[in-house]
C-alpha cells in the first residue's frame, strides 16, 4: 500500500486479510473449482487462492486494488474484473470473500439467491456468523438465520481477532463455510415474504401474527404453528411449511 501510495477506504469498509493462519484456513475449505473472489483487495489471499482453484475471477469495486492485484498475481487462471458483484452476480460454483461490513447482508442474500453457487467461504463479523448458526428461541435468531439454514449446511470454521486484518476492525471475525443443500426457488422466495411479515413482531404469539399478516386460513395456521410459540421460537421448517402452503394457493 505504501509503494502504491494508497490507504484503505473507510467508505468501502476495506479490511485486508493478513493473518497467515486465517489465509491457510480459508484455503483449506476451498475446492478445485471455478471460483469468484468478491473483493480481492491487495491480493494477500488471491495470490495463494489462484493456485488452488481451476480458475479465479476477482470482482473488485475499487479500481486502485485492481491495479495492485494485477501486478502481484500473474497467472493465466486469474481474471481481474472491475465491478460490483451485487450488480453483476457471480455465476460460478465457489465464492470466497471477506466482504465489506456494510454490504455483508446483501452479499449473503445474493449468494442465497444464486443457484450457480454451491459453496461459499466467507469471513464475516462474529455477530453475523452467530446469527447464521443460531438456534430458534435465541436473541441472534432471525430472518437471515431461517433463510440461510434452509438453503445451506453452515459451519463456523474459526474465530479470528481484529489483528488478522489491516486496518484492524473493531470486532472479531468468523470464518464461515456455506454448502448449498437446497436451491432457491419460488417456495424459498415465499419464505422471504413470510419471515419479513412475521419477524416484524418477533416476540408476539406466532399464530396471532400470522393470522393478521398472512393471507391464510385459521385452520391451516392451527395445523402448522404451535399455539404457544412466539415468532422467534419457530424452527426454520415451520416457515418453510407456511411458504409451501402459500406457494400452492
Amino acid at each position: 500500500m505504501k509503494r502504491h501510495g494508497i490507504r484503505p477506504s473507510k467508505r468501502l469498509s476495506q479490511n485486508f486479510v493478513v493473518n497467515p493462519r486465517l489465509i491457510t484456513s480459508i484455503l483449506s475449505l476451498t475446492s478445485n473449482e471455478d471460483t469468484v473472489e468478491i473483493g480481492c483487495g491487495i491480493g494477500t489471499l488471491t495470490i495463494f487462492l489462484v493456485d488452488r482453484v481451476r480458475s479465479l475471477a476477482c470482482i473488485e469495486y475499487d479500481e486502485r486494488m485492481i491495479e495492485i492485484v494485477s501486478n502481484i498475481v500473474r497467472s493465466p487462471r486469474f481474471i481481474p474484473v472491475r465491478g460490483d458483484a451485487l450488480a453483476t452476480g457471480v455465476g460460478r460454483p465457489q465464492v470466497v470473500s471477506n466482504p465489506p461490513y456494510h454490504i455483508t447482508s446483501d452479499v449473503l442474500v445474493m449468494i442465497a439467491r444464486d443457484n450457480s453457487i454451491s459453496k461459499a467461504v466467507l469471513t464475516l463479523q462474529k455477530e453475523v456468523g452467530e446469527r447464521l448458526v443460531a438456534k430458534a428461541g435465541t436473541e441472534s435468531y432471525g430472518r437471515l438465520t431461517v433463510i440461510a439454514q434452509l438453503l445451506f449446511n453452515i459451519r463456523i470454521a474459526g474465530v479470528y481477532p481484529p489483528g488478522s486484518f489491516i486496518p484492524r476492525p473493531k470486532v472479531e471475525s468468523s470464518l464461515v463455510l456455506l454448502e448449498r443443500r437446497r436451491v432457491y426457488d419460488k417456495v424459498v422466495e415465499k419464505v422471504e415474504h413470510v419471515t419479513r411479515a412475521l419477524f416484524s413482531q418477533r416476540r408476539r404469539n406466532a399464530r396471532r401474527v400470522a393470522e393478521s399478516r398472512l393471507n391464510m386460513s385459521t385452520e391451516v395456521l392451527t395445523r402448522i404453528i404451535p399455539p404457544d410459540k412466539r415468532v422467534f421460537e419457530l424452527d426454520p421448517e415451520v416457515f418453510l411449511t407456511l411458504a409451501e402452503e402459500l406457494a400452492n394457493t
